[in-house]
């Protein structure tokens, strides 16, 4: 038997326990169970209740979202809170796999001393301080194999000259190491440190010695090839004296390299060769007395 107000079957007790839920809780009790069986789609007449209010509002908000429709979904449609989420920028975790290529490509291009690969790479904007698993650089293979042209242009895009590799060693050692005076000078202009040129302790000068020593008991290389060294082992201690703030032995270089570029004669280089050693040996000697 139907109760009057009520669902069918539901006797008088559910009908009290119903009028007690739609308002005994007096000018407070907005929610009505019978309202919210409107709502939701006919289970039943809603009883009238002035707090009507906040249902209609519920109502109104399921159907502005009213869910991804089954056309949507066997269609792929992204609703558009996906399509936000899916065009926000995502964090890059390491380089891609054609930016991996690249930077070996930079390396190889250094280690095989070309020119061309290794400035069309860095215009593309390839890192030149990304190093391979071993630390090694471009920078690391140019100075090491003496090619200052390369060196230079590393260094011109942001190259680090004092980056050591997994064995610690900077450019300036393996520049060092392997006897390229020119590089040695470059690097030295782009910032390399001058407290040592190798794990072993020895400077620019104790290069330039080793080298004038070579020069001095050499007798069979031409006039021109011997004024060339000489002048690029002054233009590497100049260099050096420079950033070590000796103004007064760079002065001095500079005389002596003004005065192997009027030399004519294989007797006036050596003289110039004679007196740049014994510089080098006095500045060693007077670094010696300095870290006393």
């Amino acid at each position: 038997m139907a109760a009057p107000g009520g669902g069918p079957g539901l006797g008088a007790g559910a009908g009290a326990w119903e009028a007690r839920a739609e308002g005994g809780a007096g000018p407070e009790g907005s929610f009505s169970f019978g309202g919210f069986a409107a709502v939701l789609g006919g289970l039943g007449p809603a009883a009238p209740t002035p707090a009507s209010a906040p249902l209609r509002l519920l109502h109104e908000l399921w159907q502005c979202d009213p869910g991804p429709s089954p056309d949507d979904e066997r269609s792929g449609k992204l609703r558009p809170s996906r399509l936000r989420r899916a065009a926000r920028p995502h964090r890059r975790l390491g380089p891609t796999g054609k930016e991996v290529h690249a930077l070996k490509r930079l390396r190889e291009a250094a280690n095989a001393n070309d020119l061309e690969t290794v400035q069309q790479l860095l215009e593309d904007g390839v890192d030149p301080c990304t190093a391979d698993d071993k630390g090694r650089t471009a920078l690391h293979f140019a100075s090491c194999n003496g090619n200052d042209q390369i060196v230079q242009l590393l260094l011109d895009h942001g190259a680090d000259p004092n980056q050591r590799d997994g064995l610690g060693n900077t450019p300036l050692h393996l520049a060092a190491c392997t006897n390229h005076v020119p590089v040695i000078t470059t690097l030295l202009r782009g910032g390399a440190r001058v407290d040592a040129l190798d794990r072993a302790g020895r400077t620019p000068l104790h290069l330039a010695k080793s080298k004038l020593n070579i020069l001095q008991e050499g007798h069979s290389q031409c006039l021109e090839a011997v004024r060339l060294e000489v002048k690029q082992i002054i233009q590497m201690l100049r260099e050096y004296l420079e950033r070590l703030g000796q103004h007064e032995q760079r002065d001095r270089l500079d005389d002596l390299c003004t005065r192997l570029q009027m030399t004519s004669t294989k007797e006036q280089v050596d003289e110039v060769t004679d007196l740049l050693a014994s510089f080098t040996s006095l500045s060693l000697q007077m670094q010696k007395l300095e870290k006393r």
